[in-house]
């Protein structure tokens, strides 16, 4: 086993709730390691879909205006380094061993409340800020990785700005059955002395819950700019914002309202001295792009890989195959895992699939091929439905029996969208 696979196991070893929702382990941990988040200006982004793309955005628009920018997100589709970026470039195995090693040592001297332990989420936060803080960067955006309050991310003082993503029902054993209660929750990133800017297309509950909180904070609450004229092909997406062209190379009609978002995120930190030149917002958000969100990676036929795995994330990979994909035959590798809204998912994409192919995914939590082949045949009895398993046999089952102007598409979990960029890769299919 390699150092790299030494330090992933150890990492992974880190439960994945580690005991009372709250801040006070992982300020233990960054206080031994000399509190580096200290010393970093953040812009900090939650929401329930979308974040990864705004904060992608945000970051390559930063770069473009010259600042060393880290970028924080999850999860990783393919490679655990995913999570840690600079400038676009993902963290060096080489450097994430000896980090995660310092931590890891750390770590050991730590006195928690019995029953208490570092989780893996938090592990991860405190590697990326001694990373970003070691490295030099001007400035980090920060994604949160569940909710808001008691997120690991959440152990920063004052971003420079924090932002909301479209809030939408997602994780309801955790942060609430409403998404009222769900925004409530993400508001936490909300701290005197920032501003928050929110999402154009919020539910207007949503925009209540989120505007009370920045007035109990008396910061300012700035609503995202509208995107206008947009056009969706394959390509990419176009639309103009606030007067401005732009052409992402991101497809589907939600990242103009993401774009749209980013970029009222940087007038706003233009507003606090950043430089940020319109020339570096168009370049950055013509170079941006995401992994597993509506990706094409091969085409004759086309094959389409989407980590969308809850009612909001379906219906925006719905709206794509209805308005870019009108004609054609449809083929679905779906796999979810079980503690999703994967019943209400499934009689979404059967509306549109003409065969779908169930895998089960790579995680403890997945919902078994066989379970969710029975649903889909019980909501769709007239979909060609085959159990295959494992990702490697439902590609090649799918790709084989598609002709050449037909669409296959991955979707239902970004565990399932990592297997398919693997397979891929490895030339499996």
């Amino acid at each position: 086993m390699s150092d790299y696979e030494q330090i992933l196991s150890a990492i992974h070893a880190h439960g994945r709730f580690s005991g009372t929702p709250c801040l006070d382990r992982i300020r233990a941990l960054l206080a031994a390691l000399g509190n580096p988040q200290k010393k970093l200006k953040f812009v900090h982004i939650a929401g329930t879909n979308g974040k990864g793309s705004i904060a992608v955005l945000t970051a390559a628009a930063l770069e473009q205006a010259g600042y060393r920018t880290g970028l924080f997100v999850s999860p990783f589709v393919v490679d655990f380094c995913e999570r840690i970026r600079i400038n676009g470039t993902y963290i060096p195995r080489e450097d994430l061993c000896r980090i995660a090693s310092r931590v890891l040592e750390i770590e050991q001297y730590l006195q928690l409340p019995e029953g208490e332990c570092i989780g893996e989420f938090e592990f991860t936060t405190a590697c990326a800020m001694l990373y970003f803080l070691e490295q030099g960067c001007d400035i980090v955006v920060l994604e949160v990785g569940l909710g808001g309050r008691f997120d690991a991310t959440n152990v920063i003082d004052c971003p420079e700005a924090a932002v909301m993503a479209h809030v939408a029902l997602d994780h309801m054993a955790v942060l609430g059955n409403t998404v009222e209660e769900i925004a409530a929750d993400k508001s936490y990133i909300v701290k005197s002395g920032s501003l928050l800017i929110n999402y154009p297309k919020q539910k207007p509950s949503v925009d209540q819950v989120l505007k009370k909180r920045c007035y109990d904070m008396c910061v300012p609450y700035l609503p995202a700019a509208q995107p206008e004229n947009i056009a969706c092909t394959l390509e990419g997406t176009e639309c103009v914002i606030d007067g401005q062209s732009f052409c992402l190379r991101m497809i589907g009609r939600h990242q103009a309202y993401n774009a749209a978002t980013a970029y009222t995120t940087l007038t706003a930190l233009r507003g606090k001295g950043w430089s940020i030149p319109d020339e570096a917002i168009s370049a950055g958000f013509a170079k941006a792009c995401m992994t597993a969100r509506q990706e094409i990676v091969r085409r004759e036929p086309l094959l389409m890989i989407d980590g969308a795995h809850n009612v909001d994330g379906v219906t925006a990979l719905c709206e794509t195959l209805d308005s870019m994909l009108p004609q054609g035959g449809i083929s679905l590798v779906l796999g979810m895992v079980a503690d999703k809204q994967y019943e209400a998912c499934v009689r979404m994409l059967t509306r549109r699939a003409d065969a779908i192919y169930t895998v089960q995914p790579d995680n403890p939590r997945a919902l078994s091929s066989r379970q969710l082949a029975s649903t889909i045949r019980e909501f769709s009895p007239y979909t060609n439905v085959f159990d295959c398993g494992d990702i490697g046999s439902a590609l090649r089952r799918a790709l084989g029996s598609a002709q050449d102007d037909d669409v296959v598409i991955v979707c239902g979990s970004l565990y399932v969208a990592g297997e398919a960029k693997n397979a891929l890769k490895d030339g499996i299919i």
